[in-house]
């Protein structure tokens, strides 16, 4: 058994890697492309007594045909036999060599080459084996890169090689699962032909290469944190598949890189003790790191200044640091209303300024200078502060404050994104309110609400505690009762926050409105359903039943769908109060053209002032033959439905529209 035929299978999906080389002799009449594919790349892995195999594609990729076409193979170690070489190519095979015959120009040959490794060829420590084919054609030769045999009792590779597994993209602290496999391709030669797989004693290890930042574990026991994982032997044909987690365990330069495995192992039966180690790239991870930003700012703190011996200053060596994992730059802007009059900054407090480009892991650094009289009295206090912002990512910001000899002030603003909002009854409205930290240092600040209670507002959170010259924000929620009409209002909620010294206050007053919510029922009046007969030349009336379902009045256009023209509506617009029902009268009045014994199907649509539409049920009107009779007899045919209860306010107008009796004069055709 070979490893082609043990490995292979389980990529059916996938192709062979390959190493492709086009020779052009001198005639350019002629040419030949070759292919050669092979487990990986050049190299194909077999146990002693296994077979390495290769597949030789031969393009005819020149202008003339090649009457002749020879491969062969040799070893530069005379203990490979060219007996244990097999070509297949059309369905027959050679050892050593193989004539191929003709090959007409465009033309494509595929052979297969099988490399017994025969007990007793020698392999060196490195366990690789080069092989040499040769392809002549008409005389001109073309040569093959060299084809390795890896003699091995094993091969391991990640669960989608020869592809590679989807790039996933990493943020610190985000993982996932891959797989990686080692297979036993060792087998016996049997005393009757053939192979059998057997078991092996190799120690297996596989390693990760050390990429730092990235962090590999397994929750399998044959897989150490440190070492990896390691493999005792296997059985025979076994397949032993880690599953391993990669997690980005810390900063690392953002953009693309391969996580690669070495995997090596001793046979201890090798009275050396030479390990082997399989070539790389069957074990390789692509992996992708997201960008982050990140600000560090250092160098603010109090000064103690000195006036001894006159003016004097107070100095500061002010460091912005790159937490990020890409190049970044970052702008600072100062506030300096806290240096007193006289005092003087060397930083130009005017404007916001930028930084240069700083390199992930990068810094830059700059001096701030205070200058400050001799005549300044004692326990004079100068403060000013600086924010700085990534340009990266505007929401990474830090800040700081300096301070010459420096007591604290207090200060707050409360401001609030909306002071009126509306929305439908039973929904909750929220309002997000920042709160401003005016003062020079950490503050916190009490906050409350007030306001009706059937309104229930409630607020995010109690307590904030925001640092000098930043923001804060919270929520506060306003529940609109269910029951509330169009237009309601909450009346005022007023908000209050408190510094922390008791004096300083904010506060913002809000409201909520309960909005319309539009919706309409439309149904048959009781007892009916819609469906109706009428003779030619006389005339009926229908009831649809209309419900204002919402929570104000409603203005309705009303129109009919797919009806005759001898139906007609009572009425084409209609106002509605909240929970009202109100009846609209159909009248159906069919000539002498409508069609006897056809049903005419229609509906009614309503649309809302909000310009929702609602379609009533089917109203169906059967059409019945007129007959004609003698003298002028007048005959009454009366349609009834019963009174609908649920119609408040219509009083006998709606009692007359539910039981309405026609009289039709029929007179003589």
């Amino acid at each position: 058994m070979n490893f082609s035929r043990q490995f292979l299978p389980l990529f059916a999906i996938a192709l062979l890697l390959a190493s492709a080389i086009v020779f052009v002799p001198v005639s350019a009449a002629s040419s030949m492309n070759i292919v050669v594919e092979a487990d990986h790349n050049e190299y194909s892995f077999a146990s002693v007594n296994g077979t390495a195999s290769f597949v030789v594609t031969l393009t005819n990729d020149g202008d003339s045909d090649f009457d002749s076409v020879m491969m062969d193979a040799s070893f530069n170690d005379e203990s490979w036999m060219m007996d244990n070489v097999t070509f297949t190519y059309s369905g027959s095979n050679s050892t050593g060599s193989i004539d191929l015959g003709s090959l007409a120009s465009s033309a494509i040959a595929q052979v297969t080459v099988d490399v017994v490794v025969g007990f007793g060829a020698k392999v060196d420590m490195s366990k690789f084996v080069y092989m040499d084919l040769g392809v002549t054609a008409d005389g001109q030769d073309f040569d093959v890169s060299d084809t390795v045999i890896v003699v091995s009792n094993w091969v391991a590779y990640q669960a989608d090689f020869p592809a590679s597994p989807a790039v996933n993209t990493y943020d610190i602290g985000s993982n996932y699962t891959y797989q990686i496999m080692v297979e036993n391709i060792a087998v016996e030669k049997l005393p009757g032909g053939g192979t059998q797989a057997v078991d092996i004693m190799d120690s297996i290890t596989v390693q990760f290469g050390g990429l730092g930042g990235w962090t590999i574990s397994s929750e399998d026991p044959a897989w150490d944190s440190f070492q990896g994982g390691v493999l005792n032997g296997l059985s025979a044909g076994q397949t032993y598949t880690w599953d391993i987690r990669v997690e980005l365990s810390s900063k690392v330069k953002a953009g693309s890189a391969d996580l690669d495995f070495q995997a090596f192992s001793v046979d201890p039966n090798d009275p050396f003790g030479f390990p082997y180690y399989q070539p790389f790239g069957m074990i390789s991870i692509p992996v992708s790191a997201s960008e982050m930003f990140g600000i560090k700012i250092d160098g603010a703190g109090s000064r103690t200044v000195d006036l001894s011996a006159g003016a004097s200053i107070a100095d500061w060596t002010v460091r912005v640091t790159n937490l990020g994992n890409t190049d970044d730059d970052f702008t600072i802007n100062w506030d300096s209303q806290g240096v007193p009059s006289g005092w003087n900054l060397n930083v130009d407090t005017s404007g916001p300024m930028v930084t240069d480009s700083i390199s992930w892991n990068g810094f830059y650094e700059f001096d701030v200078v205070l200058s400050v009289p001799s005549d300044a009295l004692a326990g004079s206090t100068a403060t000013f502060s600086m924010s700085a912002a990534s340009n990266g990512d505007s929401t990474q910001t830090a800040s700081q404050e300096f301070t010459a000899v420096v007591d604290q002030h207090y200060g707050v603003t409360l401001s609030v994104d909306s002071d009126s909002k509306q929305s439908k009854p039973g929904e909750d409205v929220d309002f997000i309110f920042n709160i401003t930290n005016t003062g020079n240092g950490q503050d916190n600040y009490i906050l409350s609400v007030s306001g009706p209670a059937v309104w229930n507002p409630v607020l995010s959170q109690n307590v904030s505690s925001i640092s000098a010259v930043s923001v804060s924000q919270f929520t506060m929620t306003v529940s609109i009762p269910s029951d509330r009409d169009a237009g309601a209002s909450s009346g005022d909620i007023e908000v209050t926050v408190v510094s922390s010294d008791g004096l300083s206050t904010a506060n913002s007053t809000v409201s909520v409105m309960s909005s319309q919510v539009y919706d309409i029922g439309l149904d048959h009046v009781s007892g009916s359903d819609g469906v109706v007969s009428v003779t030619q030349e006389t005339q009926i009336l229908l009831k649809l039943n209309i419900t204002n379902n919402g929570n104000g009045i409603d203005t309705l256009n009303l129109t009919m769908t797919n009806a005759p023209s001898w139906a007609s509506l009572g009425a084409d617009t209609m106002q509605i109060g909240r929970g009202q029902t109100q009846a609209l009268t159909i009248t159906l009045s069919p000539d002498a053209a409508a069609l006897s014994g056809r049903d005419y199907t229609f509906q009614v649509v309503v649309t809302s002032a909000d310009g929702s539409e609602y379609t009533s049920p089917d109203f169906t009107a059967n059409i019945e033959v007129k007959e004609t009779s003698g003298g002028g007899e007048v005959e009454v045919e009366e349609i009834e439905s019963d009174d609908d209860s649920s119609t408040p306010g219509f009083g006998l107008i709606a009692s007359l529209l539910a039981l309405t009796t026609l009289v039709v004069l029929r007179r003589r055709a």
